[in-house]
């Protein structure tokens, strides 16, 4: 499997089964929910990048947001999903129309913030999928900062490793160890095809 194949791999497998497949290999929680897609429908996959905000203070370096992005875009591999944790500010947008086209053009497939974003309407016309709690119409520039590029970042109950494979579509975010994910997509696209089949033999019951 080849990490730039995330539209192959989205067609056989959904966060269900994935989560299903999981389970059978790992005890650990390894989905959110309650994110709000920009565009409904989109599905996407690829090996996570991460970006931890927190409440800006004065005494701290990397005051200028801007400056602070740019350095994270550097990081994000192509077809990546950066993943942007700000768990303290549900008010302020983590990224906005300007901050996601530049993501966009730094060759991610995908964002997923967990906290507010500015410009949703904007942000369903871009081919990438972006994901977050909620829109806002306030900017963050003087309330929030990154605070770290490419770490851990827990959120929603999960942890999420730089370098994790994570599938985003409708229903939540899923991640997957990378080395795993091989066996958790065989293993889940398994799942889709037993259930399937269980669900034609209701229907045929019925009849």
């Amino acid at each position: 499997m080849h990490p730039d194949e995330p539209a192959s791999l989205a067609g056989a497998v959904t966060s269900a089964s994935l989560c299903d497949a999981m389970s059978r290999r790992h005890g650990h929680r390894c989905h959110v929910v309650g994110l709000t897609p920009a565009r409904a429908g989109l599905v996407t996959a690829g090996p996570a990048a991460t970006i931890r905000f927190g409440p800006r203070r004065d005494d701290l370096p990397d005051h200028d947001l801007a400056q602070a992005a740019a350095h994270a875009l550097a990081d994000v591999p192509p077809g990546g999903i950066v993943v942007i944790a700000a768990p303290d500010a549900p008010g302020e947008a983590v990224a906005g129309g300007k901050k996601l086209a530049a993501i966009e053009e730094a060759g991610a497939a995908g964002v997923v913030a967990w906290g507010a974003i500015r410009d949703r309407r904007e942000a369903a016309e871009y081919a990438m999928g972006v994901w977050a709690l909620s829109e806002t119409p306030r900017a963050s520039g003087d309330l929030l900062q990154i605070v770290e590029v490419g770490g851990l970042i827990c959120f929603g109950g999960v942890t999420v490793m730089p370098g994790d494979w994570v599938y985003v579509d409708d229903a939540g975010l899923v991640a997957v160890p990378w080395d795993d994910r091989e066996a958790v997509v065989e293993a889940a696209a398994e799942i889709e095809r037993a259930d399937s089949e269980a669900v034609q033999r209701i229907r045929r019951g019925r009849a």
